[in-house]
């Protein structure tokens, strides 16, 4: 009977061992999914972000569409001024380029050739949030007055539902509920929320 008791115990102390490691570990793996997503989904934020920026300078004016953010990466070009000679320390540049020192050339780059050479997807997925299940980025864009100075502006958002609604009891251990987010509809900033 004693050893029976033993027995019995021996397994209640493996088996609550198991709840107490379980217990401190959920939060930890949860940190790592975490972590990965939110990688992810930073670095395309910051992707779109850099599209964003030559568009801009390219038109004028930030895209609310993401599609036509993907078509303007892979149809639209750039402008490169190269100057040609180098300017003598006496004189400015445009001296120097008014006196024939130095040649301006410009030249057209592709738009594809010159960003998003690190990206491990294929551009067409840049609207979707990865983890978000075929979810896309909310975006949109306008203008915003400061002093008497017209800004354009855009905001690219994801929501932490889309891309963590996926995971057992996000909502007790997510802590960013706005979720993430580059630029802003208010202010003429082109920063993340987790920068």
């Amino acid at each position: 009977m004693k050893t029976a008791i033993q027995i019995v115990l021996a397994i209640a102390i493996v088996v609550l061992g198991y709840f107490i490691y379980e217990s401190i570990m959920e939060p930890v793996r949860f940190r790592q999914e975490v972590q990965l997503r939110e990688a992810e989904i930073i670095q395309r934020l910051k992707d779109i972000r850099e599209v964003q920026r030559s568009h801009r300078s390219r038109h004028q004016r930030f895209t609310a569409d993401l599609d036509s953010l993907v078509q303007f990466y892979k149809l639209d070009s750039l402008t490169l001024v190269r100057a040609i000679g180098s300017v003598p320390d006496t004189l400015t540049e445009s001296e120097a380029v008014r006196l024939g020192i130095v040649e301006r050339d410009t030249l057209w780059i592709a738009v594809s050739d010159s960003l998003l050479r690190h990206a491990r997807y294929p551009i067409e997925e840049l609207p979707y949030v990865p983890y978000g299940g075929g979810e896309r980025f909310e975006m949109q864009s306008g203008f915003i007055e400061r002093g008497l100075v017209r800004l354009p502006v855009f905001e690219a958002s994801a929501h932490p539902y889309v891309y963590m609604g996926d995971l057992d009891n996000w909502r007790v251990y997510y802590t960013r509920e706005e979720g993430l987010r580059v630029g802003s509809m208010q202010e003429a900033v082109l920063d993340g929320n987790w920068e």
